[in-house]
C-alpha cells in the first residue's frame, strides 16, 4: 500500500516537472511561438528583399540593353529633368474643403 502511494506521488511529481518544462522551460510552447514569430518576420523580410532584387535586376537589364534610354528615364523620374524642346506639365489635384 505504501509502495503504491510512493509510486503515485513519484509519478505525479514527474508529471508536474514535465508540465513545467513544457510551459516554462527551454523548448517550451512560448519559446516555440516566439521562434515562429521571428521566422514569420524573417520570411516577410526575405519576400520584400526578393521583390527589391527583381526590380534591381530589371534596372540592370535596362541599362545593359539601352544605357542612354535608361539614364534618361532615371533622370526624368528622379530628378525631374526634361529634354530640350519638350514642354513640362504639372498636374495637381485640388484639395477639397471640409
Amino acid at each position: 500500500m505504501l509502495g503504491n502511494r510512493l509510486l503515485l506521488v513519484g509519478l505525479a511529481g514527474l508529471f508536474l516537472l514535465l508540465q513545467l518544462r513544457l510551459w516554462f522551460g527551454d523548448g517550451s510552447l512560448e519559446d516555440r511561438a516566439m521562434l515562429q514569430r521571428a521566422l514569420d518576420e524573417q520570411e516577410a523580410q526575405n519576400a520584400r528583399l526578393e521583390t527589391r532584387n527583381q526590380v534591381v535586376e530589371r534596372e540592370i537589364q535596362a541599362f545593359e540593353d539601352n544605357p542612354q534610354e535608361a539614364v534618361e528615364a532615371r533622370a526624368r523620374e528622379e530628378l525631374g529633368l526634361i529634354k530640350e524642346g519638350e514642354t513640362f506639365y504639372l498636374v495637381t489635384e485640388e484639395e477639397e474643403e471640409e
